[in-house]
């Protein structure tokens, strides 16, 4: 089975990841990140995981966050560049709550899948490996997290395979992420950003919940509607793929933005990249041009 496949109708095993692991344990955990992140997880059960965002008070993305409850403990996994910070952060709002708060990178390792077969194969691995799992799905096609002990990293990636999953490539997550909207910390969005304006807004908040860091801000920017810049899929013509920061023009040849990640996608029928737009022309269907090259937003494929 192709990579394109795998995450569309099978199961498709990201590369190693670069996540690290801040563990919250203590009788207070969920209630205490409940206050602190975009998604509901004062009700987790082990087993239950959640995508969700770590905000300023201005309400500017510090991190996403995949969350994973464990039977005595909620495994945080973030991108490396953002755990230190991530961190002190968070200890800062760490004051009468019976919780502690733990850097255990260098003791457990993440394993994502990503597909609709990712959660039975997740279950399925875990049944004969051990380790914690989760349904998380950061693609919309289906997924899952699992951590394990940093020791048995490899062996839970070979018995995913061999319960039916594709392993990828750098190079096939890179092109899945862009196909399917998924922006990177670092690479994507930062502390500059809002999760309206990377389009996560409706994948990683709670609408329901009650009071979390930023929430404010993000409240008030869904009422108003207004966002000056959007994070969207945009497909090239031609044969190059354009390097990050390339300048994007609309049709009048005024400039509206510029790309982030960018891969070659089969499924698009060429290059593609996510590119920060004005909100105005980041519509599937705009005309636009990459640099010397003509392209078109597009909706996720």
């Amino acid at each position: 089975m192709s990579t394109d496949q795998a995450a569309r109708s099978g199961a498709l095993l990201a590369p190693s990841s670069t996540l690290g692991t801040l563990s919250v344990t203590g009788p207070d955990r969920l209630t205490w990140l409940q206050g602190v992140v975009t998604c509901d997880v004062e009700t987790l059960s082990p087993g239950d995981g959640r995508w969700g965002l770590l905000l300023t008070r201005q309400g500017k993305i510090l991190a996403d966050v995949l969350i994973v409850a464990d039977v005595a403990a909620v495994r945080l996994g973030l991108v490396g560049s953002a755990l230190a910070r991530a961190h002190d952060y968070l200890s800062t709002f760490l004051i009468m709550e019976d919780a502690e708060l733990v850097d255990d990178t260098a003791a457990l390792a993440w394993v994502t899948l990503h597909g609709p077969q990712a959660v039975d194969i997740a279950g399925r691995v875990v049944a004969s490996v051990g380790g914690a799992r989760a349904s998380i799905d950061v693609t919309g096609l289906g997924g899952a997290a699992l951590v394990v002990p940093r020791a048995q990293e490899a062996t839970m990636r070979e018995a995913a395979i061999r319960e039916g999953a594709t392993a990828a490539t750098p190079e096939d997550f890179e092109r899945l992420r862009v196909e399917r909207l998924v922006p990177l910390y670092g690479v994507d969005m930062d502390e500059q950003r809002s999760p309206h304006e990377v389009s996560l807004e409706r994948r990683t908040v709670s609408w329901s919940k009650g009071c979390y860091l930023g929430q404010e801000a993000v409240c008030m920017q869904d009422m108003r509607g207004k966002v000056k810049r959007r994070l969207a899929v945009v497909r090239l013509e031609g044969e190059e793929v354009p390097p990050s920061g390339a300048k994007v023009f609309d049709s009048a040849g005024a400039l509206v933005g510029e790309t982030r990640s960018a891969a070659r996608s089969t499924l698009l029928g060429g290059p593609a990249a996510l590119a920060f737009l004005s909100a105005a022309v980041a519509i599937p269907g705009t005309a636009l041009r990459v640099e010397g090259a003509s392209a078109e937003v597009v909706e996720p494929r």
